[in-house]
């Protein structure tokens, strides 16, 4: 049994010097949870794109892959030159359909992160039954994005966000997502917080990373929300892909049975040794 099953889209992503890689939430979470030492699972979605196909290969290399075919595959330009990263959608690619994929391996973990809401609501329970996790992982950014092709990416307001997906956010394990993939709150993360949580319910461990400056922990069994800021901020390189990184880590520490703050401060340490690899 793998130790956890990732589900979420491959990308084609273009940066600024024009170069082109495979990415995407399932890639780097992929990488991580392989750099702390579990076999992963796949079930992803692309096109046939060379980047694609790359992206299936390394996939590949980590463990056992899914895949579903699609015409193309969903493709995002990155801008990291501002203050903030901007993204803007340049294809659209398939959804993933979990009751029409047999076969899904069963896993300690179900780590969901689409990049552009291909997993839709009606099908997480599907996944969740399928896979019979004992912890559920949602890296929610994915659902969070108004997405038009050759636009910005913008994030939705909470209001916008079909109650559909609060009902199963609101039954997962643990909800992970980026201050910068909110826009209530003004961008006050404490505010951004009480939000989500308001919507959240009791049930979930809520993250909230906010990129170098570290990251909101919010344990409703606990007593106070708690900041923390990394002991190393690295600068200068692309960001891309930290937020999957800190979630596949948090995922695996929590079922290996560390305490969340515990599990937070691995998945930072995680995110900072990446970071530090792009210098």
């Amino acid at each position: 049994m793998p130790e956890l099953l990732i589900a979420g889209g491959l990308t084609v992503d273009q940066f600024a010097d024009g170069a082109r890689a495979p990415g995407g939430s399932v890639l780097h979470a992929g990488l991580a949870a392989a750099a702390e030492g579990a076999r992963p699972a796949f079930l992803t979605v692309s096109g046939a794109e060379p980047e694609a196909r790359t992206g299936l290969d390394r996939l590949r290399a980590l463990g056992e892959l899914i895949h579903v075919a699609a015409e193309r595959t969903t493709a995002y330009r990155h801008d990291e030159s501002g203050p903030r990263r901007v993204l803007v959608l340049e294809a659209r690619g398939g959804r993933i359909d979990p009751g029409s994929v047999a076969g899904l391996p069963r896993a300690e973990i179900a780590l969901l992160a689409p990049i552009a809401d291909e997993l839709p609501a009606s099908d997480i329970e599907a996944l969740r039954r399928a896979v019979a996790p004992r912890l559920t992982v949602m890296l929610i950014q994915g659902w969070l994005r108004h997405l038009v092709v050759g636009e910005p990416v913008r994030p939705l307001a909470l209001d916008e966000v079909a109650q559909p997906l609060w009902e199963a956010f609101a039954d997962a394990d643990a909800i992970v997502v980026s201050t910068e993939d909110l826009a209530d709150g003004n961008g006050d993360p404490f505010a951004q917080a009480a939000a989500l949580r308001a919507r959240l319910g009791p049930r979930p461990l809520l993250v909230l990373t906010l990129g170098p400056e570290g990251y909101l922990l919010d344990d409703p069994r606990a007593d106070t929300i708690v900041a923390s800021v990394p002991r190393a901020v690295v600068e200068g390189v692309p960001m891309v892909g930290a937020g999957d990184t800190f979630g596949a880590v948090l995922a695996l520490h929590l079922q290996r049975g560390q305490p969340p703050a515990a599990a937070a401060a691995a998945a930072t340490e995680r995110v900072i040794a990446v970071l530090e690899a792009r210098r």
